[in-house]
């Protein structure tokens, strides 16, 4: 977990009021990386969690914006839940064809995506290499997903069993 909101203290609050200890401050991670890998291609998936304030906080990261955009251009995986796609990756161009995002900011974004997939719980756009959710409610089904494209179908599924899920038909794990 890396904290974009710069300085020493890697405490995070969300938006339901808990408080989460970032690993390594954002900026860190970037520097550790190097100015030849600005898309952190070392990094499996960046990926941005949910809630406004934190949404508009990573809109703020240059950073952030830089290496999204970088990881775009590349073809490398990153994904966003809740009002990150609406916030972050709109208007800055990182938004892919196929999206969702916290219903109540839909409208924002329902021009700019497939008319069909704003109302999906998770929608992966595997041509853009980007997942969105739609937030709260959708935690569990993106993180499966997300595991699917980083392990495999086959260690997602068994993840979803023993988290109780049964929403990963085999026709919804294939990517």
């Amino acid at each position: 977990v890396g904290d974009t909101k710069g300085g020493k203290d890697l405490k995070c609050t969300m938006s339901r009021g808990m408080t989460f200890v970032a690993d390594v401050a954002f900026d860190d991670v970037v520097k550790e990386a190097g100015p030849k890998d600005k898309e952190m291609s070392s990094v499996s998936m960046v990926v941005l969690p949910g809630g406004m304030g934190g949404a508009q906080t990573f809109a703020k990261s240059s950073a952030l914006l830089s290496v999204l955009k970088h990881r775009k251009a590349k073809g490398l995986w990153y994904a966003a839940i809740c009002a990150s796609p609406a916030q972050v990756l709109l208007p800055n161009e990182l938004l892919p064809k196929k999206a969702t995002c916290y219903p109540a900011l839909r409208e924002k974004i329902a021009k700019c995506v497939d008319e069909g997939s704003v109302a999906n719980r998770v929608v992966v756009d595997a041509d853009a290499k980007c997942v969105t959710s739609q937030g709260p409610g959708t935690t569990l089904e993106f993180a499966v997903r997300l595991v699917a494209l980083l392990r495999g179908n086959e260690v997602a599924k068994e993840v979803a069993k023993k988290l109780l899920l049964n929403f990963l038909s085999s026709e919804e794990a294939k990517l």
